[in-house]
């Protein structure tokens, strides 16, 4: 039998066969979806609310029900009274705050009142929306004034401009308090830090008011400048040394309300008076980690280990102390929040009496 030729054999067929997907791949594919912004976002959302539930409950667990039942039954009202009253006025006077920074941008036709009302609306809808939503709120309430027509970016730049003088003012306070209030034991080298960080905020302000706005707008990239013109005209009010002046006073007076709150509000639980300055510092530091309504749960997680390790005081007084901070805020901006409402409503639909008066 004949032997066929070579070239005649027919090729067996191998099956194609893929790539085993190994760990690496996996992990790869992972670090890829971790990098887009939109499953970023939720897993820091993640990530920030089991580190907040994990505090939380540190904090409360070794703390008696019983005992934060009787600090709330032991209160003094004339002190609530009196801390509810302080924290209307810090509220008021940050929105004159703003008024300045409206004017100073070229929308000084919206009153004051306006101003106002847009203010608390803001404020009481900051109480129940987390993560500051409710800045939304004081965008869109100032917005329906007629002088603002078309000014949305002037809105905007005001509103920035306002956030630019509340939170450099608060540091300086915040820094400055931190250099002379008391603080736990082997926390002495925050008092360097704060100092330092006060020191680069001062040096920092004077070469920005060196180079200019001229110099400055240089640095924004040709296709965003007339959007950032159009904010910049909004905040003129960070351009103009006497506004600046103007609302960097009140923003001191509305600090020093603040204070004055949560002075009185820890006089009504029996705490001392003294730790104002140091829980307004905390109470700062934990309002940028706040993803809950109001701040809620982070706020306790910070403040009551403080107050424990500070002044010697029950963990239950001053988780009671905590929680009235939190009722205080809350009952005075949405009480706040309502009558600026009503008023609104009055101002859009006067009655008759009100019309031919």
């Amino acid at each position: 039998m004949r032997a066929r030729a070579a070239d005649t054999w027919d090729e067996p067929s191998v099956p194609e066969m893929t790539a085993p997907r190994y760990p690496t791949a996996t992990v790869r594919a992972l670090a890829a979806r971790i990098r887009s912004p939109r499953a970023r976002r939720p897993l820091i959302a993640a990530i920030a609310a089991t580190v907040l539930a994990l505090a939380t409950w540190g904090a409360l667990h070794s703390v008696d029900p019983g005992h934060v039942r009787q600090s709330f039954a032991d209160v003094s009202w004339p002190w609530i009274v009196a801390a509810a009253a302080a924290y209307a006025a810090t509220q008021i006077v940050s929105a004159l705050v703003w008024s300045v920074g409206l004017s100073a941008g070229g929308l000084g036709e919206i009153g004051r009142g306006h101003v106002l009302r847009a203010h608390l609306l803001g404020r009481g809808a900051c109480e129940l929306l987390p993560a500051h939503l409710g800045e939304t709120v004081r965008f869109a309430a100032i917005r329906r004034h007629p002088a603002a027509c078309g000014g949305g970016m002037r809105i905007a730049g005001s509103m920035g401009a306002f956030k630019v003088v509340d939170g450099v003012v608060t540091f300086a306070v915040v820094a400055a308090a931190a250099v002379v209030a008391p603080l736990p034991d082997g926390a002495s080298g925050v008092r360097w830090l704060a100092g330092g960080m006060l020191v680069g905020l001062i040096l920092a302000a004077i070469a920005l008011w060196k180079l200019g706005p001229t110099r400055l707008a240089r640095l924004v990239p040709v296709r965003a400048r007339g959007v950032v013109e159009a904010l910049g005209r909004g905040a003129a009010l960070l351009a103009s040394g006497r506004a600046m002046a103007a609302a960097a006073g009140l923003q001191l007076v509305a600090i020093g309300f603040r204070v004055l709150s949560l002075a009185a509000l820890l006089a009504a639980f029996g705490l001392p008076p003294g730790a104002a300055p140091l829980v307004f510092g905390l109470m700062i530091l934990t309002g940028y980690l706040a993803i809950s309504p109001g701040g809620a749960g982070v706020r306790e997680a910070a403040l009551v280990p403080v107050l424990v390790a500070t002044y010697g005081l029950g963990a239950a007084p001053a988780l009671a102390f905590s929680l009235g901070v939190q009722a205080i805020a809350l009952a005075v901006s949405l009480l706040g929040a309502l009558v600026a409402l009503l008023l609104q409503r009055r101002i859009a639909h006067p009655t008759p009496r009100m019309a031919t008066a």
